[in-house]
């Protein structure tokens, strides 16, 4: 890099990242929560993100030399995450949002008077429990995806542990659908071994979209030091103002090798 060393304000791209894979899309789950074994889970998600942190702290952070111009470069996140990641999981997605769609027909129905409040509340509890299942699904497919991919090696054997943890609790929201099938003897029971699981799994969300932000910043490093770039910075929130000829986007060299993390068949 001729000498240069880059500036990595890019680094916040992690906490910037706030949809997730399963956000944006409102579910209806209102419940207590209810003790449920997730100390495994617990466990393989702290070390996850300590491997996670140990990546960020990979990137380097040092002065450009004094009398050196300054190559600065700029790289969209939201975007990248938007376009490479979640369509990945897309027709998982979907499903999710069908889940949301036919609670809101569901409640609207009984605003309306148009079902009775014993069908309503039988009717409610199954599409709660499927919503989760299907949030479910969203996660494991990405999880899946993510440990297969070569790109993530460095990070297979800690997704491959939060897997083995999740597995069973997928098991258990498996369950809970079925019982919704029949009919269910105490709603309070199930809603609340219904919360905790969306609990469980919305800290597995929140991690997949650090791992997916840890790996868009590890790339944009990639490409910086490859260009000989000595600063780049996350366009939204951080720059307010370019001139073209000064500032380079970055975006669409990342975007590419992100793509390859995904080969398709």
């Amino acid at each position: 890099m001729n000498g240069k060393l880059a500036v990595w304000i890019v680094v916040g791209v992690v906490g910037a990242l706030i949809l997730g894979f399963v956000g944006g899309i409102v579910g209806g789950t209102v419940f207590s929560p209810k003790s449920t074994d997730t100390a495994g889970l617990a466990k393989d998600l702290g070390a996850l993100q300590a491997r996670i942190q140990a990546l960020e702290a990979k990137v380097a952070t040092s002065p450009t030399p004094a009398g050196t111009a300054i190559k600065i470069g700029v790289v969209d996140a939201e975007t990248l995450f938007t376009r490479v990641f979640l369509p990945q999981v897309a027709a998982e997605r979907s499903a999710l949002q069908a889940k949301v769609q036919a609670i809101q027909d569901l409640q609207s129905k009984y605003a309306q008077g148009q079902i009775k409040q014993d069908a309503y509340q039988q009717q409610y509890a199954k599409l709660q429990a499927e919503y989760l299942e299907a949030q479910v699904q969203v996660n494991m497919s990405m999880l899946d995806k993510m440990i297969a991919s070569p790109g993530f090696a460095n990070l297979r054997a800690d997704l491959q542990n939060l897997r083995d943890q999740a597995k069973p609790l997928a098991d258990q929201v498996a369950n809970l659908v079925k019982q919704a099938q029949v009919t269910i003897l105490d709603y309070t029971a199930f809603f609340n071994q219904l919360q905790q699981l969306q609990n469980a799994f919305q800290q597995v969300d929140q991690l997949l979209t650090q791992v997916a932000a840890a790996k868009i910043l590890e790339i944009s490093q990639q490409v910086a030091q490859e260009q000989g770039y000595d600063m780049v910075l996350r366009t939204k929130d951080v720059v307010m103002f370019q001139r073209a000829p000064a500032i380079t986007d970055l975006t669409p060299e990342v975007e590419k090798r992100l793509w390859n993390l995904f080969p398709t068949k």
